[in-house]
């Protein structure tokens, strides 16, 4: 597993995490199986970040409004990463697969690495909304409902004509 920042995170003294407006830091995560998944990978396409965890109860309720918004925008070339924090491949595997059923791309955040560097630790669950441009349009902390997930949508997707 690796995980990397192509962009510097902040340093000692300036402030945590992103915001709105910032380009997104690229990160290379393994997924599920121990393949290695880069953000850089879907530059030019709307991205969902979302960190989550199998015991977070809210993160749980959402998953299925995460799903659901991927079906419906997957046409429009959205991409959603699922950052699971810090727990064994197989609880989030099974989880992931065998009791949501999910088709999105789940990632494993070792040591919550990233969850840091984006400002998101300890606060589960949260998202990042980033355009094809790679810059952060709209963050969330907490479960997102699908009303809402479209609403932050209508800033990242791309129109094609």
């Amino acid at each position: 597993m690796s995980s990397n920042t192509d962009q510097s995170p902040p340093t000692s003294g300036s402030r945590s995490g992103l915001l709105v407006g910032d380009q997104a830091y690229d990160f290379t995560l393994s997924d599920l199986d121990g393949n290695p998944v880069s953000l850089a990978n879907f530059r030019g396409q709307p991205v969902i970040v979302n960190f989550w965890a199998t015991w977070c109860a809210p993160c749980r309720i959402e998953m299925p409004e995460l799903q659901e918004a991927f079906e419906k925008y997957k046409g429009d070339g959205l991409v959603i990463l699922a950052l699971d924090q810090d727990e064994p491949v197989e609880v989030a595997r099974s989880y992931f697969y065998d009791e949501m059923d999910l088709t999105f791309t789940p990632l494993q955040d070792e040591g919550s690495a990233i969850a840091t560097t984006y400002g998101s630790f300890g606060v589960l669950p949260s998202t990042f909304f980033i355009d094809s441009d790679g810059i952060v349009q709209a963050i969330h902390r907490g479960p997102l409902t699908l009303g809402q997930i479209e609403g932050y949508l209508a800033d990242i997707l791309v129109e094609t004509s």
